[in-house]
């Protein structure tokens, strides 16, 4: 399926801010994993390209990082990104990850040469989990680590103590994403999968945030709210009606103490033995 939340410049810069606000908590996620000066890493469904840029500067010049994403205007950005900074350990590549990656793909790539591989939120937007998670064993070298963060409680996202306009938002998002293809609560599936693909799994934990209005992740929620509930209009999922009522909760959430609680995301770290 294509990136539902679209590619265009306004979707970039929210995630920009968005990794901002994640950023120590991937950056201890890889430090879990181990991952260290001279690497090889993946980072896949890379986006515009923000934690790719991270991952290089940690791997250094004698590691390499190759970033792969289906959108040409990401790949385009990060590429610019990279030269900028001055990053020639930093590679990337145009591919769908939800499509069977063919035998030449997997030899450019390489079997067995990555030591570790960083995915997050991009399971939750594939119909087919198998190309991803096929390439990612045929991958990693033995004793190779996949982190992943996805979410495995959508509906978790609320507003307290008000917050019955976002439920609805919450709902609609939901069935849209469900509609598509996607699977906003994928991480509950992801221990059968991986161990049918002969990975261990050697660590999990939540981040699962709550947060008063001012504070960055709930900021990073009402980003959010920002900017999807157009797409979901669009999409002929959320009227007017809905709108007004969920800006007047947003309004409430600032002059009166509330409770943003997020998505409930989870981190798990897999071995390659």
């Amino acid at each position: 399926m294509s990136y539902v939340l679209g590619t265009h410049g306004a979707e970039r810069e929210r995630l920009g801010r968005q990794h901002q606000i994640w950023r120590s908590d991937s950056q201890a996620a890889w430090q879990r994993a181990g991952f260290r000066a001279g690497d090889r890493l993946l980072d896949l469904g890379c986006g515009p390209g923000f934690a790719s840029i991270d991952l290089a500067e940690l791997v250094g010049a004698h590691g390499r990082v190759l970033a792969i994403d289906q959108s040409h205007d990401y790949i385009s950005h990060l590429q610019q990104q990279a030269e900028a900074h001055k990053l020639p350990q930093l590679h990337s590549k145009t591919l769908n990850l939800a499509e069977p990656p063919s035998a030449e793909t997997l030899g450019e790539i390489g079997a067995g040469s990555w030591d570790g591989a960083w995915c997050r939120w991009l399971c939750m937007f594939l119909n087919d989990l198998d190309p991803l998670l096929t390439l990612i064993t045929t991958a990693l070298s033995p004793g190779g680590r996949l982190v992943l963060h996805e979410y495995i409680r959508w509906d978790s996202f609320s507003l307290h103590p008000q917050g019955e306009a976002l439920g609805e938002f919450v709902r609609c998002c939901i069935q849209h994403w469900r509609q598509q293809g996607g699977d906003p609560d994928v991480a509950s599936r992801l221990p059968r999968l991986l161990e049918e693909q002969g990975l261990q799994l050697i660590s999990s934990r939540s981040l699962m945030a709550c947060s008063p209005t001012n504070q960055p992740k709930a900021l990073w929620l009402q980003d959010f709210l920002g900017s999807y509930p157009l797409q979901l209009a669009d999409a002929g999922l959320w009227s007017p009606e809905q709108q007004k009522a969920l800006a007047q909760e947003l309004e409430e959430a600032k002059t009166h103490p509330s409770l943003w609680v997020t998505p409930a995301l989870v981190e798990q770290i897999w071995i390659k033995p």
